[in-house]
């Protein structure tokens, strides 16, 4: 796993700063100064007689501990244009008009402003309904774009699925293929699972990260109560994750004989207790946490094929395991794909475990957490036992997949904008969306940024999920609808083999038309 050091790293640096101040202040010395690179506001005298030691190291950090980038310093583009065709996202990603004082869009506003200003562009943005109701519409807009000869896109930033769609019509430039291309993948901002989850074969056509602060909002996360989880006499779920021992059959053991009929109407209902809740599209999450692939590569000219995994006896047993805990009263599981307040109960105080995205705690969100007085952390998504050895984060559909225009006549230059994008976004709207839903900085020294970190660090992308308006009726949600209503997919998996084997073939042989 791509390790995020950049806190223990640094740390390590001024530690060493310091013993080589020590070693090096005289008798009598009345000050030592340290100073790392890129701090320059202590400006030190090298001949100023012994009474300051300054020490510079270049450890690829910045001031704060954040990774810098390798673009070249020197780089310039004479302030050229850079046409980024963006959807309407669903949290606020793209432009901002400037410092306003909310915290996510003033960084935006300084990472756009930073990109200009180190590479000499100037960044131009259309706005464009693009989710998955205006899908078609967006699709033709590009088409009729590059149709028309007009080359006006350079970087399009769509919803995941709009961007499948523009990938299999060839609207995408395969970045792989981009002469002395700047996107580095071995970068932070970049999720490690890029490579292996977003390629066809061995194109790659789009990427996310930190660059796209919706790909941050809607990580899908366990909410927990601390205070709830204090007065049942129950460990912190934070010191399972460090050790490796956070696992489903855990979140089952802790959320299990919890309910309570709270406002004694004899029913399950909104106004009662429960020890979990989520609603049942979120349960992919649990898919995917267990390590489970939809789509992956098939190794050959085929480019990609339906993972093993969907129709393993692995997923049998997850699906049953799942369904056994979420049919009973202790889990409050909303079906109605349209509904949004199945997380009050957990809002009201009254859940001890809530499975929801990122952006819950958000200022945008109708019944969010920014106003209770409670206590609240996040852990990712359990593991499947204890044998699986990393976390896996899935990502709702609604993030944005960045990709360079097929007609774009400077393609390289587009590839270092969404270099230095993820870059700046990674020091400034990272850190400002983890504060905004969090509500205090983001450190390592705190717990919770470390369960942030971890959630970023482990996002996986999955092509089944992405191309799922093809690969249907929605391919990664069909184990979790049967997981929710208790149905066995031993059985209910028979029915789709063949179908999503026929829709895979007809992706399959659009890849392969584009690549040749």
């Amino acid at each position: 796993m791509k390790s995020f050091v950049r806190f223990i790293t640094f740390m390590l640096a001024l530690v060493m700063l310091a013993g080589i101040a020590v070693a090096c202040a005289q008798p009598g010395d009345d000050t030592v100064d340290t100073t790392t690179a890129g701090n320059a506001d202590n400006p030190v005298d090298p001949n100023g007689g012994g009474d300051t030691v300054e020490t510079t190291v270049d450890d690829g950090l910045d001031e704060n501990g954040f990774e810098e980038d390798r673009l070249p310093e020197d780089l310039n583009y004479n302030n050229a244009e850079v046409f980024v065709l963006h959807w309407e996202a669903e949290r606020d990603e793209f432009q901002s008009e400037g410092i306003t004082g909310d915290n996510i869009l003033d960084n935006i506003y300084q990472r756009n402003l930073n990109i200009e200003e180190r590479l000499g562009v100037t960044l131009a943005f259309e706005e464009s309904p693009g989710n998955n109701k205006n899908l078609s519409k967006f699709k033709q807009k590009v088409e009729n774009s590059y149709q028309a000869g007009e080359k006006i896109y350079d970087i399009i930033a769509t919803y995941s699925r709009t961007a499948a769609q523009l990938a299999i019509n060839g609207y995408y430039a395969d970045l792989n293929e981009i002469d002395d291309t700047y996107i580095d993948l071995d970068m932070p901002w970049w999720p490690e699972s890029i490579i292996d989850t977003m390629g066809v074969g061995d194109a790659l056509y789009y990427v996310s990260g930190d660059a796209s602060t919706n790909t941050l909002h809607f990580m899908y996360t366990i909410y927990y109560n601390k205070d709830l989880l204090n007065n049942y006499g129950l460990t912190d779920p934070t010191e399972y994750v460090l050790n490796k021992t956070w696992t489903i059959d855990k979140l089952i053991e802790m959320t299990t004989n919890t309910y309570q009929d709270l406002d004694t109407d004899g029913k399950v209902s909104e106004g009662d207790f429960y020890g979990f809740g989520t609603i049942y599209y979120g349960a992919d999450a649990f898919y995917t946490g267990s390590g489970l692939r939809l789509i992956e590569h098939s190794g050959d000219e085929d480019l990609i094929k339906i993972s093993d995994d969907y129709f393993s006896q692995k997923t049998v047993d997850l699906i049953d395991k799942l369904g056994d805990w979420m049919t009973t009263s202790d889990c409050y599981i909303s079906r109605n794909g349209d509904a949004v307040d199945f997380d009050l109960p957990f809002v009201n105080g009254n859940m001890l475990f809530c499975q929801n995205r990122v952006y819950m705690a958000d200022n945008q969100h109708s019944s969010g957490l920014n106003n209770v007085e409670w206590k609240y952390g996040l852990v990712p998504t359990p593991l499947y036992d204890e044998a699986q050895e990393e976390y896996v984060t899935v990502i709702g559909n609604p993030f944005t997949l960045y990709g360079i225009m097929t007609d774009c006549e400077e393609p390289t230059m587009m590839t270092a904008v969404i270099e230095c994008w993820g870059s700046e976004a990674y020091r400034l709207t990272t850190p400002a969306l983890f504060e905004t839903n969090m509500k205090y900085k983001y450190t390592d020294l705190d717990v919770s940024a470390q369960m942030f970190d971890i959630l970023r660090e482990t996002m996986s992308f999955d092509q089944g999920r992405i191309y799922a308006n093809t690969l249907g009726p929605y391919m990664s949600e069909i184990p979790s609808k049967v997981a929710t209503t208790g149905a066995s997919w031993a059985t209910v998996r028979k029915t789709y083999e063949r179908m999503l084997s026929r829709q895979l073939n007809q992706i399959i042989e659009a890849f392969q038309d584009i690549q040749g």
